[in-house]
C-alpha cells in the first residue's frame, strides 16, 4: 500500500538552507565595504541594462486601524549568467506579544532559477534592517557633499546600520543618535563606538538640535518629525515612513526639496503617498537611483536634498544575491 501510494503522489523532496539573523547579520558586516561596492555594481549594471529587473509594487495588507501589516515584496534581477529571483514575505508587528520588541516579523526566499522550488529561506528582520542601512549610506554618498557630521533620528535596527555602514564607508568623524529612549541611544552608540572607533558616536534625546550634513530618520512614526523651519541639514534621509499611517517629514517640504527615492515603488507609502494625494507633488519630481546613476543630482536648485526610503524587494534581492556568493566563506 505504502509503495502504490508513493508511487501515485510521486513526492520529492525540496532541499533548502535557512539562514538566520545572526548569520545573516555576520555575513552583511564582517567586510561592510565589500558588500556596499557589490550593490554599487548590481546597481550600476541595473541602470546602464547590462541587467534587467522585475519589481512589482510591494503588496502591503493592513490590519484594521494600524494594528500592522503584512507584505509580499517579490523580485527578479536577470542577467547573462541566469536569474536570482526573491519573494519576501514579512509581518509589522505592532501588538508584539509573541515576539516581543521586533516591528519586523517574517522570512525572505530565493527561489531556483529554473524550476522554482524554494533554494534558501532567510530570516527577514536583520537582512530588512541592514540592506536600509546600506541604502541609506549609499543616498548619503551620492547626495551629500560632505558627510563629516551626521545626525540619526532613531536609534534601533535601522538606525544602527544606517550609521554602522556610514562609518564603515568613511569620511564620517561624528554620529549623534537620538531616540525617545536615550539608554537605548547610550546602548548602540557604545557598540558603535567599539566597531568604529576612529568615529566619535553620541547619544542624546530627542528633540535636542544637532547641526550636521546629513539627518537620517529611521523611526515608526505617525507624525512629522522634520519640517523646513527646523532642519538645516542639507541632506536629509527618511526610512521608517513606510506604511499610510506612518510619517516623518513635513508636508512643507514638498516643493521646497530635491526629491530622491530608492525605487518609486515609495510613491505609493507614507509621507510621499500622502503629498502626491493632496496634490503637492507629481511623480515626475521624483528621481530614483538608476535616475542618479544615468545622469547625477541636481548641482543648481541650491535646494535641500531628501532621500526616501519604504523599502524595496531590489535591495532584498541584492542582499541575498551577496549572502548566496558569501554563504560558504
Amino acid at each position: 500500500m505504502n509503495e502504490l501510494l508513493a508511487s501515485v503522489l510521486r513526492i520529492t523532496p525540496e532541499p533548502y538552507q535557512h539562514l538566520d539573523d545572526m548569520c545573516i547579520h555576520h555575513l552583511l558586516t564582517r567586510a561592510p565595504q565589500h558588500y556596499m561596492g557589490y550593490i554599487r555594481a548590481q546597481l550600476a549594471d541595473i541602470a546602464s541594462g547590462r541587467a534587467a529587473l522585475e519589481l512589482p509594487h510591494k503588496q502591503v495588507f493592513s490590519d484594521p486601524e494600524g494594528a500592522g501589516d503584512f507584505r509580499v515584496m517579490p523580485c527578479v534581477v536577470r542577467n547573462g549568467s541566469g536569474a536570482r529571483k526573491i519573494v519576501k514575505l514579512v509581518g509589522t508587528n505592532v501588538a508584539q506579544s509573541l515576539i516581543p520588541d521586533q516591528i519586523t516579523v517574517g522570512k525572505a526566499f530565493a527561489l531556483h532559477p529554473e524550476e522554482d522550488f524554494i533554494t534558501h529561506i532567510f530570516d527577514a528582520c536583520l537582512l530588512s534592517s541592514a540592506r536600509t542601512g546600506v541604502c541609506a549610506a549609499l543616498a548619503l554618498d551620492w547626495l551629500s557633499a560632505s558627510r563629516g557630521r551626521i545626525a540619526i533620528t532613531g536609534a534601533g535596527r535601522v538606525g544602527y546600520y544606517a550609521a554602522f555602514y556610514a562609518a564603515a564607508m568613511g569620511g564620517v568623524d561624528e554620529i549623534i543618535l537620538s531616540d525617545r529612549d536615550v539608554a537605548k541611544a547610550n546602548r548602540t552608540a557604545a557598540l558603535l563606538g567599539k566597531q568604529f572607533p576612529a568615529t566619535q558616536f553620541h547619544a542624546q534625546g530627542c528633540g535636542e538640535a544637532s547641526d550636521c550634513d546629513a539627518l537620517i530618520i529611521a523611526t515608526t512614526s505617525t507624525a512629522p518629525l522634520c519640517a523646513p523651519n527646523d532642519c538645516n541639514a542639507p541632506v536629509i534621509i527618511s526610512l521608517g515612513a513606510d506604511s499610510e499611517s506612518q510619517h516623518e517629514l513635513d508636508s512643507s517640504w514638498a516643493g521646497a526639496a530635491d526629491i530622491y527615492v530608492d525605487t518609486l515603488d515609495s510613491a505609493h507609502f507614507g509621507d510621499l503617498l500622502a503629498w502626491h494625494q493632496a496634490g503637492l507633488i507629481a511623480l515626475d519630481d521624483v528621481t530614483d537611483l538608476f535616475g542618479i546613476l544615468r545622469n547625477g543630482v541636481s548641482q543648481h536648485s541650491g535646494k535641500t536634498r531628501i532621500f526616501i526610503s519604504t523599502g524595496s524587494a531590489l535591495f532584498d534581492n541584492l542582499t541575498i544575491g551577496y549572502l548566496l556568493d558569501h554563504i560558504h566563506d
